[in-house]
C-alpha cells in the first residue's frame, strides 16, 4: 500500500509535469490564494523557471509576447476572480494577435463548500469568446490529456489562447495519470505545407519555354513582347506576349517567330508604348 501512495500524485503536481512533457520552460505569474497547490510542485520542478511580475495583465502580455517571438506556448498563471478577469485582455490580443497562450487560473473548490461564493466567478464562460478552448479540470484524472489538448489547440491552425481552470480541491486529488508526452507529428495542414516545400513541383510550357517551378528555384520571366506585337488587351492570349489584340494586321513577332495581331498604336498602354525622338 506504501509504494502505491508514492506513484500517485496530486492534481497540482500532474498539471506542472504535464507542462514538462509539453516542453514548457518559461511560467509567468503572480501566486495567489487559489492558485497556490500549482505553485509549490512549480518551484520544486528542475525544468519550468517561475518569472514573478506585478500584475496579471503583465503576466498574460509577456506570455503572449513569448509565444509571438519564439512560436512556442506562452504559460501564464493567476488566482481567481479578479485575477483572472486581468487576463481578458491579454487573452483578446493573444487571440487577434494569433500568439499561443496558455491561461491558468485558480479557483474555489467546486465539490464542496464554496465559503459563500467568495470572488467566485464563472471565468470559463467569460473566457469562451476570446479563446480557442476553455475548459474546467473537474478531475485530476483528466488533467494530463487536458494540458495536452490545450497546448495541441494553442498552436495549431492559427495559434491563439487558450485556459485551463484548476479548482483547489482538484488540485488537492490524488491520480495515477501519467504526463502525455507531446506529439511531434504535427497537425495535417503544416505536414502538408513541409511536403509540399521539399517535393519538387512539376514544370510548366508556355510558349515553347519551360519555367522551373520547383521549391527554391526562381521562375524564369516570360519574354516581353516586341514593338510589333506589344501591349496587352482582354481578348485572347497570343504566343509572344500575356494577350493579344482584335486587329485585323498581321505581323511576325522575333520574339518568337509566330504571326500574331498587331494593334493600333493608339491602344497600346503606356508600358509598352514606343516613342521616337
Amino acid at each position: 500500500m506504501p509504494e502505491q501512495l508514492d506513484q500517485r500524485m496530486s492534481g497540482a503536481q500532474s498539471l506542472v509535469r504535464s507542462l514538462e512533457a509539453a516542453g514548457v520552460d518559461t511560467v509567468f505569474g503572480i501566486p495567489g490564494g487559489a492558485i497556490l497547490p500549482a505553485y509549490d510542485p512549480l518551484f520544486d520542478s528542475e525544468k519550468v523557471r517561475h518569472i514573478l511580475v506585478r500584475h496579471e495583465q503583465g503576466a498574460g502580455f509577456m506570455a503572449a509576447t513569448y509565444g509571438r517571438h519564439t512560436g512556442k506556448t506562452g504559460v501564464c498563471m493567476a488566482t481567481l476572480g479578479p485575477g483572472a478577469t486581468n487576463f481578458v485582455t491579454a487573452a483578446a490580443y493573444a487571440q487577434l494577435g494569433g500568439m499561443p497562450i496558455l491561461m491558468v487560473t485558480g479557483q474555489k473548490p467546486i465539490k464542496k463548500s464554496k465559503q459563500g461564493r467568495f470572488q467566485i466567478l464563472d471565468v470559463v464562460a467569460m473566457m469562451d469568446p476570446i479563446t480557442k478552448f476553455t475548459h474546467q479540470l473537474a478531475s485530476a484524472d483528466n488533467i494530463p490529456s487536458r494540458v495536452r489538448e490545450a497546448y495541441r489547440l494553442a498552436e495549431e491552425e492559427k495559434p491563439g489562447a487558450v485556459h485551463l481552470e484548476l479548482a483547489e480541491d482538484v488540485a488537492d486529488e490524488r491520480t495515477t495519470s501519467r504526463p502525455i508526452p507531446r506529439s511531434r507529428a504535427g497537425s495535417p495542414r503544416r505536414c502538408a505545407g513541409r511536403a509540399s516545400a521539399l517535393s519538387p513541383r512539376p514544370t510548366s510550357t508556355t510558349a515553347g519555354i519551360r519555367h522551373a517551378t520547383a521549391a527554391g528555384a526562381p521562375r524564369a520571366p516570360s519574354p516581353r513582347p516586341s514593338a510589333a506585337c506589344a501591349g496587352p488587351s482582354r481578348s485572347t492570349r497570343s504566343a509572344c506576349g500575356p494577350w493579344r489584340f482584335p486587329s485585323a494586321a498581321m505581323t511576325a513577332c522575333p520574339a518568337t517567330s509566330s504571326s500574331v495581331r498587331m494593334t493600333s498604336p493608339v491602344l497600346m498602354p503606356m508600358r509598352t508604348r514606343t516613342v521616337a525622338f
